[in-house]
């Protein structure tokens, strides 16, 4: 049942992602609903984080997406990896895991996909990139993971209750 809600969730995020949050930016940077979700939902107390959960989103996004499918992919795989090593080390910090987690998984996504472009002979300049395209966008990650970990948190409560040990 949790995965299923999990599939789910990334799918609604994406298609929220696709059609209304990239038409919100800061300088050139948008927030990226879908990773957010992502992020909290391997955080929520009870899911077992891996990073085959980074799968998913990965290929939902690359179908979207003018970028080749491996790239988007191999960033929410690396995100996913994050997030997994996040909560095996720092489990009790909850904050403090869901605010690092989302600006390193940020980062992931953003120099996977600037160093293909970079290396497809794309012409950008990486130090201008960072400043209009990441860290712009790491704020607004930031300003709303806190709401989307909320919502997923309450989601995942009312549809797949955590079981009890007997």
């Amino acid at each position: 049942m949790r995965i299923l809600l999990g599939i789910g969730l990334l799918l609604g995020a994406a298609l929220l992602q696709v059609t209304l949050v990239t038409r919100i930016t800061l300088l050139q940077g948008s927030a990226d609903l879908v990773l957010l979700v992502l992020i909290s939902w391997m955080l929520q107390p009870g899911n077992q984080p891996n990073w085959k959960w980074g799968l998913p989103p990965g290929l939902i996004l690359g179908y979207a997406s003018a970028l080749p499918d491996w790239v988007l992919l191999a960033g929410y795989v690396a995100a996913a990896g994050i997030c997994q090593a996040l909560k095996q080390r720092i489990w009790q910090g909850k904050l403090l895991a869901l605010f690092s987690a989302t600006l390193a998984c940020t980062l992931a996504v953003h120099v996977v996909t600037l160093s293909y472009l970079f290396l497809s002979s794309h012409p950008i300049d990486a130090l201008e990139a960072f400043n209009l395209i990441t860290v712009p966008s790491m704020l607004l990650n930031l300003i709303l993971v806190l709401p989307v970990h909320g919502i997923i948190g309450e989601v995942t409560k009312l549809i797949a209750p955590r079981e009890r040990p007997a």
